[in-house]
């Protein structure tokens, strides 16, 4: 399949450079960039291409460009775009990430009838699960998620109820995974560019916010759980999925056997030690036993100092310890 273009135009000739270069590091995407710094040649390109999107900055557009495009123009705006214009716009001065999302937003009405990109590479599933609540296991999955991220493309998805992210990385969420159910369930047909939509990023690793509501989470079948983990397989390029997982999901022992590997965290408590001892007994009476055999149990060390900032753990003390299970259980760093 032939991608469609996205057309950027910027006399600031490094600004073109850098933003092109972060689509690239971050694809695939369903177009493809076309980069200009001379409006001359943007109005060349678009008399013999069809342009669904053009991304061009404020100093750049004019009214000429209107005919030349078949589909959005969008502004990239020096200042706070004026809500009262009828002309479409970005805040040219932020995040990529965040501007390549928007970009995605005018990109779906444009062609959501177009067909997705198929992956030509398998994705593994990473699980993390403890029937003991408060081991670490967000903070471990957040900073094993971030190491591989590294050398793998790799997306994040916490099922917990409560899981603070927002507040912890000072970030408002537009979307959520419930919104990603959604598209799985109803307009599966729109899933691949949504997902580019309200993917976020902390230092290269990809996340959907998690589900606001732990009765959404509830309300999700282990079907479309597994719809949604299908989907992701076929239309992303990642290579790892991992998974925070709760016992709030439906479906959890199913999930688990799907995992790759699946990684337990044990504090030496007593009262730890028998949840831990209850839980895989459960396993084997319900002949689940099979994934106790690709459980990692992993004792916590003793760690000073976890950073508040989420976007310093690969900095941490407990980044080194969890780079060695990295090395021993998924790959050679």
């Amino acid at each position: 399949m032939k991608k469609q273009i996205l057309a950027v135009c910027d006399t600031e000739a490094e600004y073109t450079r850098r933003f092109c270069h972060y689509v690239e590091s971050r694809g695939p995407y369903p177009f493809e960039i076309a980069a200009f710094t001379s409006k001359e040649k943007l109005k060349e390109f678009c008399g013999k291409q069809e342009v669904p999107v053009l991304l061009i900055s404020e100093s750049d557009y004019d009214l000429s460009l209107e005919p030349l495009v078949s589909g959005q123009i969008v502004v990239l705006s020096e200042n706070r775009p004026d809500e009262d214009t009828e002309q479409e716009q970005i805040y040219k001065y932020q995040p990529c990430e965040n501007i390549i999302r928007e970009v995605m937003s005018y990109y779906v009405r444009q062609n959501a009838d177009a067909p997705a990109l198929l992956r030509t590479s398998s994705m593994k599933l990473i699980g993390l699960y403890s029937p003991v609540h408060r081991c670490f296991q967000t903070t471990f999955a957040l900073t094993m998620g971030q190491i591989l991220a590294r050398k793998y493309k790799v997306l994040y998805l916490n099922f917990e109820s409560y899981s603070g992210l927002q507040n912890r990385l000072n970030r408002e969420f537009m979307t959520d995974m419930s919104d990603l159910i959604y598209y799985v369930t109803n307009a599966r047909e729109t899933l691949y560019y949504k997902l580019k939509e309200m993917t976020e990023t902390i230092q290269g690793l990809d996340y959907i916010p998690p589900a606001f509501s732990y009765m959404d989470l509830n309300r999700i079948t282990s079907e479309q759980w597994f719809a949604m983990f299908a989907e992701l397989e076929k239309y992303t390029s990642y290579d790892y999925l991992i998974l925070d997982l709760s016992d709030n999901m439906q479906g959890l022992f199913d999930i688990l056997r799907m995992c790759y590997k699946v990684f337990t965290l044990m504090p030496e408590d007593g009262m730890a030690l028998a949840k831990q001892e209850q839980y895989e007994t459960l396993l084997e009476r319900t002949r689940y036993s099979d994934i106790l055999e690709k459980t990692c149990r992993l004792k916590m060390p003793h760690v000073r100092n976890i950073p508040l900032n989420l976007e310093q753990l690969t900095y941490s003390e407990l980044a080194g310890y969890i780079r060695k299970i990295v090395r021993e259980e998924l790959y050679e760093e």
